[in-house]
């Protein structure tokens, strides 16, 4: 039926269907004859992929530590660092509470030194008001004559005496 509806030479078909048939059988003699020789080589093939594998495993597992050793190398160098800023910060902070030690020790010595002056200054004006009044007083018992009979109190006699305020 098929050949009914083609026109094709059955000569050719019959050469077409051998060669393709032939083709078809020396593959499959050849697969069997060349198993071994197969199976050997897709061995092969997967342990070079294997090997493979591990080599870029074993390259990246190097290159990783080499920048963990990097890595390592940065810590401590930073961890030192921040060590001697620390210890130097802490030095510093000793040495701002002696200073600022010393400047409230200085502090309560100008205080007390301003206190005792204010006392010394209140002290000399309470003595040169003191003069002043006295000074007051005495030009009314001033007599300009010597020996002067009528001189109140008599020369060498006036005491000066302490008002109670």
């Amino acid at each position: 039926m098929l050949i009914d509806i083609l026109p094709v030479n059955g000569e050719w078909l019959f050469t077409l269907s051998s060669f393709l048939g032939g083709g078809a059988l020396g593959g499959w003699i050849s697969a069997v004859v060349n198993r071994k020789e197969n199976k050997r080589i897709k061995q092969s093939e997967a342990f070079q992929s294997e090997a493979s594998a591990k080599r870029e495993d074993a390259l990246a597992a190097t290159e990783m530590m080499g920048l963990l050793e990097r890595t390592v190398a940065h810590m401590e160098k930073m961890n030192s660092y921040n060590k001697s800023n620390s210890e130097e910060l802490l030095r510093l902070l000793r040495e701002k509470e002696g200073i600022n030690e010393k400047l409230k020790k200085d502090l309560a010595l100008l205080q007390l030194q301003i206190t005792e002056d204010h006392r010394r200054i209140t002290g000399l004006e309470k003595t040169v008001e003191r003069e002043i009044r006295w000074r007051k007083d005495g030009d009314d018992h001033y007599c300009l004559v010597e020996d002067c009979p009528n001189r109140l109190p008599p020369r060498g006699t006036f005491k000066r005496v302490e008002e109670q305020q």
